[in-house]
């Protein structure tokens, strides 16, 4: 008995699929994504798609091609219900429907168009016999187009079918008798994205670190003084429902101060900028965190390179004055996009976000103690280093005090090898030169190692006990 029911199941799933022979295909319509989120209104298309039968479909058979909500054909398509036949092209024509029969021996005829009301959730469907005569046959073709056609000297057809968004389209066919021949679905439309943003080239500048105003060669171009940022822009205008662009920003955001001090030619300040499109710069101000490129051209269509390249020598007569290259930290792209014919938020809409383009560092591991407490009473406070190379190393150190006072960069000295090196706070008064004065202080130790080979423990202890101040921040390159 089990058995027999098993082979009732697996009789209606084959039975299942094969009632799924129809082939419906086509060269998808691409409508945007944002356009459809921006509600851009939709245009009149032409549509089409071929069609494959795997069974024969006898003569009076009826073949119905059902939309989803996302495909309005706006009217009856011009088409009266009779197929004007010119079988010697092997092409028909009812209004702005066409048929292609190829070398079909097959026609069509009676054509229904319905077109539902979408406010109550109605659908359109077209609807056609097969006309008295030849039979459609089992793996025959043919091809739907529904607009321009063009299968008439008089008669070419009009697109009007508005597609909306992804859209599926259905294939039923039935004998007179309504018994159903078979069935398929084919994809009409699908939703692409319209804009991308790509860095192809990332930020890379290593600095060097005992002179923070140049480059290593190994993280740079142009004769040591220069690092470029490439990126590349797409606009896929000719998507349906695409946002007509009226004004492209480009932001790159990291820490950018001073670098309009070392910007190399040109009004752009910080970068000279050039591609295939007209472009500005904006040059940061001293604590800027954004470098920003406003595309000069409305509405350009297609993909866009441009390179923003950045100096470090300052303009001006005389000899260059150098500035302090900044540690950048992760810098990160985005564009904001405007539009003529969609409902963007205030401020334009942020098509893309977060892009990693690269950054700049120190040649060096680079540990921050962010909180020090020094010369208060009752409280000591050290760091200790772990160097675990067999060379000794040298530091540079720097720090801020809770009054916004800078301190360095200084020489601290050397971390012997295989060692563990204290820094006592009297010593940090001395280096810091506070002369007794209580301070709290962030420090920065700048440590002419590789990644990992030194680390930092930094505690503060008073009559209550010892306290670990903070685990230490660390980076290396």
């Amino acid at each position: 008995m089990k058995l027999f029911k098993k082979a009732l199941v697996a009789t209606a799933v084959v039975g299942a699929f094969g009632a799924q022979a129809a082939t419906i295909s086509s060269d998808a319509l691409k409508v945007s994504s944002e356009g459809i989120a921006a509600k851009v209104a939709s245009s009149a298309s032409k549509v089409s798609f071929d069609i494959v039968v795997d069974k024969e479909h006898p003569s009076s058979s009826v073949i119905t091609l059902s939309f989803d909500k996302n495909v309005d054909l706006m009217s009856t398509l011009g088409c009266t219900g009779t197929v004007t036949q010119t079988v010697s092209g092997g092409k028909a024509f009812c209004g702005s429907i066409g048929f292609d029969y190829g070398t079909g021996s097959f026609t069509f005829d009676n054509v229904t168009v319905k077109n539902g009301d979408a406010s109550k959730g109605e659908t359109d469907s077209i609807s056609f016999k097969v006309n008295l005569g030849n039979p459609l046959t089992a793996n025959s073709a043919f091809r739907v187009v529904l607009g321009q056609h063009d299968f008439d000297t008089t008669t070419t057809g009009t697109d009007t079918v508005h597609v909306l968004g992804a859209s599926t389209l259905s294939y039923k066919s039935e004998k007179a008798d309504k018994t159903v021949i078979e069935t398929g679905t084919g994809v009409l439309a699908v939703e692409a994205n319209q804009f991308a943003f790509d860095v192809t080239t990332k930020l890379d500048g290593v600095i060097e670190r005992n002179d923070a105003t140049a480059w290593k060669t190994t993280g740079s171009v142009a004769g040591n003084e220069v690092d470029e940022l490439k990126y590349t822009f797409t606009n896929k205008s000719t998507l349906l429902r695409a946002i007509a662009v009226n004004s492209v920003v480009a932001n790159f955001a990291g820490n950018f101060k001073n670098v309009d001090n070392f910007a190399d030619g040109g009004a752009s300040g910080l970068a000279s900028v050039k591609g295939t499109v007209t472009t500005s710069a904006t040059a940061p101000s001293t604590d800027a965190d954004k470098v920003t490129v406003t595309f000069a051209n409305t509405n350009f269509t297609g993909e866009q390179k441009d390179t923003l390249s950045f100096t470090n020598k300052l303009n001006g007569a005389g000899t260059p004055v150098k500035q302090s290259i900044p540690v950048t930290g992760d810098v990160t792209g985005s564009v904001v996009i405007t539009g003529t014919n969609a409902t963007l938020p205030a401020g334009g809409l942020t098509v893309e976000s977060g892009v990693d383009a690269g950054k700049w560092v120190i040649d060096a591991t680079i540990i921050n103690v962010p909180y020090v407490p020094v010369n208060y009473e009752d409280t000591d406070t050290f760091i200790h280093f772990a160097n675990e190379t067999s060379k000794e190393v040298d530091v540079i150190v720097t720090a801020i005090d809770q009054n916004g006072v800078e301190y360095g960069p200084l020489n601290y000295g050397k971390l012997a090898a295989n060692t563990v090196t204290k820094l006592p706070e009297p010593k940090m008064d001395e280096i810091f030169k506070l002369n007794g004065a209580k301070t709290k202080l962030s420090v920065t130790f700048n440590i002419d190692a590789n990644k990992g080979d030194v680390t930092a423990y930094a505690v503060s202890q008073n009559s209550k006990g010892r306290t670990e101040i903070s685990t230490s921040q660390q980076r290396g390159n």
